[in-house]
Order: C-alpha cells, then structure tokens, then sequence
C-alpha cells in the first residue's frame, strides 16, 4: 500500500476488496449454475441465449461485462466458494433491490424477486467449474435464469 493511504483511505480500500471478492463469488456461482445448464439443459439453454441475444438489455450486459473485463476478474486466481441456493438467491435479491429502487425513481415499475430455494441449506446441481476457453457472459445469464425459473 502506498505510504500516502490513512488508516480512512485504508478501510475504504477494504471495503472495497470486500465488495469485489462477493461479487465475483456471486459471479462465478451464477456461472458455474449457467455452465451447469448448457450441461444439462443444452437446447433449452440455447434457446435462452436466442431469445435474449437481440434483447438491448442483454447486450447492454454484454458490453458491460467486456468493458469491466469481468471474465479476467472472474478468472483470476483461486476458484472462489460456491454459494449455496439461499445464500445466492438473498445475494441476488439485494441486487434486485438496488435494481427495483432505480426502476422506481425511473419509471415507478418494480423487478421481480429471486424465488427462495425450497431447502435452507439446498446446494444446487454439481457445478463444473469455470472453464476460461468458454465467453463466460452467457453463462452467467444462464446461471441467473436458473436462479429465476426454478422449480419452488
């Protein structure tokens, strides 16, 4: 750390660190799930990427993702833990939140919620892990809508 940072501009610094190292767990769960979806479900995770591919706001998540470089991040170093189904779905809702607060002060219409697991401790599927010679975006999305339209 460069001898200019306080013990202010240190614990802001942590906490940054701290918010990156949950949210590329949050990441790589989701896509190790989507990676877990073209394995098992590969027609209809073909068809979910299809259908949203034309989406804006799929490829404004696309271009964010590359600009972010969020593969590299994704990537780099140690696989991270998996979350288990509840602690990714309550991960998951806090972002909803953030996202619902904005949609409302922009246009008063809410996102949806995260359905909860059907056990407290359920892990999901076995999960293959990240495979950097696959564009990892598409499986997030897939991981996500996995999240989204399982079965309660």
């Amino acid at each position: 750390m460069p001898a200019a940072f306080g013990p202010a501009d240190l614990k802001l610094l942590a906490a940054v660190q701290q918010h990156n190292t949950a949210l590329r767990v949050v990441l790589c769960t989701l896509a190790r799930r989507g990676a877990a979806l073209r394995r098992d479900e590969a027609t209809r995770a073909r068809a979910w990427i299809d259908t949203l591919a034309t989406h804006p706001y799929y490829k404004g998540g696309q271009f964010l993702f590359d600009m972010l470089e969020w593969e590299d991040f994704m990537l780099d170093g140690e696989s991270p833990p998996l979350l288990d189904d509840a602690a990714l779905a309550a991960a998951l809702n806090r972002y909803a939140q953030m996202l619902r607060a904005l949609s409302n002060a922009i246009t008063q219409a809410p996102v949806g919620a995260v359905p909860p697991p059907t056990t407290a401790a359920s892990a999901g599927p076995t999960l293959p892990p990240l495979n950097g010679s696959f564009y990892l975006y598409p499986d997030v999305v897939l991981g996500l809508i996995s999240m989204l339209t399982r079965e309660l």
